[in-house]
C-alpha cells in the first residue's frame, strides 16, 4: 500500500480489499474543526477583554520595614498596572516601575488570590541631607522628596555642584578617619571655589582647602588626641591648609599655631 500525493486516507476492509474512504465526510470535519477553533478564539477574547477585568485588584500591601517611604510615588508607579484587573496585572511590569524609583533597591511583587498584590521592598540607605532640601542615598543618587525619609538626624552635605558620588566617597573616607578618634561629622561643605570644610559634631570646623584632602584630615586625626582633645571645647576652627602644620582658632582672642 502507498500513500497518494493528495494524502487521501485509505482503509482495509475485513475481507482484505482496499477501499477508499468517503470524501464527503472530510469537508464536514474540516468545517467543524474550524468552527471549534473560531469559537475557542472568540471565547478567549471575550474572557480576556470582558470577564478578566471584572476581577479588580482590591488590596495592595507594601512591606518596607520601619523606614519611611513616599507612598504617593509608589501609588503613582503601581496604579497604571492594576487598571486591567487581577489576572492581567503583570508582576514584572510592576516590579520594573518600582525600580525606576531611585530610592528603591529591590522589589518583589506577588499576586495572592483572589484580589491582593503583595509588594516587598528594600530601600537604599539615606546617608545625608543634600543642600538642605534633598537626600543623598548610598548609591550616590540625589533624591528630591517632600516626605522625610528618616526621623534620625542626618549629617549635611552641601555643594554647588551635582557630583554627588564624589562627595559621597569623600564623606565615607572622612567618616572612617574621624571614627578612629570617636569623632563624627555634622556637615561636609564644598564652596564654589571647590574648597572643602568639615563641621564636626563637637562644633569644631576643619578647613581643608582644595587639595590633599585626605592627607590633611589624617594629619588632624593624628594631632587631635595628642594636642587638642583636652582643649576641644575652646576650639572654633582648625586650619589645615598648610604644608606641614595647622592653625587653631580659639574661642578666646588668641590663636595658636601647631606644627
Amino acid at each position: 500500500m502507498r500513500w497518494s500525493d493528495d494524502k487521501r486516507q485509505w482503509r482495509r476492509s475485513k475481507a482484505g480489499a482496499v477501499k477508499k474512504s468517503s470524501k464527503k465526510t472530510t469537508p464536514i470535519l474540516k468545517r467543524g474543526f474550524n468552527l471549534a477553533i473560531l469559537s475557542a478564539l472568540i471565547l478567549i477574547t471575550a474572557i480576556y477583554f470582558f470577564i478578566l477585568p471584572k476581577f479588580p485588584v482590591r488590596h495592595v500591601v507594601v512591606q518596607h520595614g520601619t523606614v519611611a517611604i513616599d507612598e504617593d510615588a509608589i501609588r503613582n508607579a503601581v496604579s497604571p498596572h492594576l487598571r486591567r484587573g487581577f489576572f492581567r496585572a503583570h508582576v514584572n511590569g510592576i516590579q520594573a516601575a518600582l525600580l525606576q524609583l531611585t530610592w528603591i533597591k529591590t522589589a518583589v511583587v506577588e499576586k495572592t488570590w483572589p484580589d491582593n498584590i503583595l509588594i516587598k521592598l528594600s530601600l537604599h540607605d539615606t546617608v545625608a541631607r543634600w543642600n538642605k532640601n534633598a537626600y543623598l542615598l548610598d548609591n550616590g543618587v540625589i533624591y528630591q522628596t517632600h516626605v522625610p525619609l528618616t526621623a534620625v538626624p542626618l549629617p549635611e552635605i552641601n555643594s554647588p555642584e551635582n557630583d554627588a558620588p564624589a562627595l559621597l566617597g569623600l564623606y565615607y573616607a572622612f567618616k572612617a578617619d574621624l571614627a578612629t578618634e570617636a569623632l563624627s561629622m555634622q556637615a561636609l561643605n564644598e564652596s564654589s571655589a571647590r574648597e572643602y570644610s568639615v563641621l564636626l559634631s563637637n562644633g569644631i570646623v576643619l578647613n581643608l582647602g582644595d587639595k590633599d584632602l585626605q592627607q590633611r584630615m589624617r594629619r588632624f586625626v593624628k594631632v587631635y588626641p595628642l594636642e587638642l582633645v583636652d582643649k576641644a571645647n575652646r576650639i572654633v576652627y582648625v586650619d589645615l591648609r598648610y604644608e606641614n602644620g595647622m592653625a587653631v582658632g580659639w574661642r578666646s582672642d588668641g590663636k595658636t599655631n601647631i606644627t
